[in-house]
This record gives C-alpha cells, structure tokens and sequence, in this order.
C-alpha cells in the first residue's frame, strides 16, 4: 500500500502484546467514531397521520460489524486498524433513520420495533454497502454507502413499496478524519433518498381510497 492508509494497516487481527501479563497490553485503544444525524429533509407537503416503525436494519455478509471495512481489489474486504464505529452500520443507520424522519416532521411518531407502541407503517432495510472502496489505485478511499428497503403496513402485512438511497463521497484524503467524513456525508445522502422515496409511497397510499 505504500504511502496510503499511513493512519491504519489493514488487517483483521488483533495482535494481544503482553510482556507483564496475558491481561495487559501495551497497544493503544482503538479511536472511537460515530455519524452525525443527516440534514432533515424538507417536511412532507402532507402529514402522514400514522405511526412509522422503523426496524433495525440488517447488513450484507462482512458489514454487520463495529470495524470500518474497507473494499480492496479481488474482491477482498478487510477493516482498518485502530479505528472502529460506536455501533455497528445497522445500529447506526437506524438512528440516523429515526432522526431523518422526525426531523422532516412528516409522521405523527417515528419509533422502533421495540415500542410499545404498535405503528401502521414498518420500514424493513438493508445495509447493502457501507465501506471505503480502494479497487482505485492511488488516492483516497470512495466511500460507498447504500441502502435498500421495503415500506408496507404492518397490520396487513403488505408491502406497499421498495425504496432505496445510496451515497458516494471521495475522501478529502487518505487520513483517518477525512475518510469518517466521507462516511457522514454519504451516509446522510443515503438516507435523504431513501426517507424522501419512503414518504412520498407513504402519502401515496393515504391519498389512495381505501
């Protein structure tokens, strides 16, 4: 890799040093980062006078995990050394969600499917990609984040429609601060697109006759 990735070396294993013991190590701590909430979108021309469950997404094989993957050629996924995210991608999607969606101020209340209290909608998603793409020789890392989801109402079980979002951000540089940014700025694109197509198919089946 040569001079790129000077803030983390790819690898999935952690090495346990420990000259004074099998309990002590002399390795630093991983640096912790999490995302921002994205920018509300504008609130919907109409409310929904519904409630939203908003279920904890699931992720592609290598994403459900609180390491920052990385994408190399062959098809390879790895993570970098020394940083993680606060919570896995889904975790961290799903409050990003719940935020983006009370923020537009289009629903009478946006929960989780721990509530306990039922809602008419449900939004099921999928974590398809959240990575730092280096298949690019040279540069900085292409962040990728891409979400895929399915809204429908729960009562009747029927899925009204598929929605989806996905954000693509080249990293300022090939620095740990500026790769976690291209995260928060793709991440919040993702779900902007996504909240904004599940809120119209929303609006779409209140104005629908019943």
């Amino acid at each position: 890799m040569r001079h790129r990735m000077r803030w983390a070396v790819l690898g999935l294993v952690a090495a346990v040093a420990g000259c004074g013991g099998v309990f002590q190590t002399h390795e630093s701590p991983p640096v912790v980062y999490t995302l921002h909430a994205a920018t509300p979108a504008a609130a919907s021309a109409a409310a929904v006078a519904a409630t939203l469950v908003v279920a904890r997404p699931t992720a592609r094989p290598g994403l459900d995990s609180e390491r920052i993957a990385v994408r190399l050629a062959d098809r390879r996924l790895d993570a970098y050394a020394g940083a993680t995210w606060s919570a896995s991608p889904p975790r961290l999607v799903q409050a990003l969600l719940i935020d983006a969606f009370r923020g537009a101020g289009g629903w009478r209340a946006v929960v989780t499917e721990q509530s306990a209290f039922p809602g008419r909608y449900l939004l099921q998603t999928e974590v398809a990609d959240f990575a730092a793409d280096y298949t690019e020789p040279g540069g900085a890392p292409l962040v990728r984040v891409e979400l895929r989801g399915e809204l429908g109402l729960s009562a009747e079980r029927r899925l009204l429609a598929t929605v989806a979002g996905r954000g693509e951000v080249r990293a300022a540089a090939d620095r740990q601060r500026e790769v976690v940014a291209a995260f928060d700025a793709a991440a919040a694109h993702a779900v902007a697109e996504l909240v904004a197509a599940a809120d119209a198919a929303a609006l779409a089946a209140e104005a629908a006759p019943h």
